[in-house]
């Protein structure tokens, strides 16, 4: 008896799946039909009238926006052309090292500007570093020149030990990575930033040898 009622349930199941398997297909047989293909479309259009736009041949919206005039922009040249071109070497006026005034820092603990020329010291190679015979901090207060700060010398800048300095710290040894010169040159946009400085003698000096580990300890 028990075999009897399985064997019914199981015909039922089956019923069941194949009248849903059938009304699913009848269903997407009277959905909305397919667009018409390219050959369908062409034959049903009458003879001399202009040929529907397709989604191959319509065009798209960066082929239809017309492209910016050459030397447009900032840069003032065309992008295809820059690699031809050579920019301006810009002018400079900066005096000779020893007879410049210090820059005021771009902001607290920036970079300092190199306020004299460089003719003549750059470039920098792995067996010369003209900067160190004025920067140098063994050197630098007989010749007048900013000493190189503690974090250029300390190879490791989170530690006191002494026994690990080094003459320069030699991610800092190519000075005008950061420190540049000045020049005569006239910025496509002005800079109307002005720092704020919680020292006022922080405008010429830099402290970040005392607040490495500032916002970290």
């Amino acid at each position: 008896m028990k075999e009897m009622k399985a064997l019914v349930v199981m015909l039922a199941v089956f019923v069941v799946a194949v009248l849903g398997l059938m009304v699913y297909k009848n269903a997407q047989k009277t959905a909305a039909p397919a667009a018409p293909s390219v050959e369908e479309t062409a034959a049903v259009q009458p003879e001399g009238a202009a040929p529907a736009a397709t989604e191959a041949s319509a065009p798209s919206t960066t082929e239809a926006s017309a492209p910016a005039a050459p030397g447009s922009g900032i840069r003032g040249t065309d992008l295809l052309e820059t690699a031809a071109s050579e920019l301006p070497a810009p002018e400079s006026q900066a005096p000779a090292p020893g007879q410049a005034e210090r820059l005021p820092r771009a902001y607290e603990n920036a970079p300092p500007q190199i306020p004299h020329s460089i003719e003549g010291l750059v470039p920098i190679t792995l067996s010369n570093n003209a900067c160190f015979s004025c920067h140098d901090p063994s050197v630098a207060e007989s010749t007048g020149a900013t000493p190189l700060p503690p974090t250029h010398i300390k190879m490791d800048l989170f530690s006191k030990s002494e026994a690990k300095k080094v003459p320069v710290d030699p991610a800092r040894y190519y000075c005008t990575q950061c420190h540049v010169p000045q020049a005569n040159v006239q910025p496509p946009v002005a800079n109307e930033f002005q720092p704020e400085f919680r020292n006022p003698e922080l405008k010429n000096k830099s402290d970040l040898d005392q607040k490495w580990n500032e916002g970290v300890q």
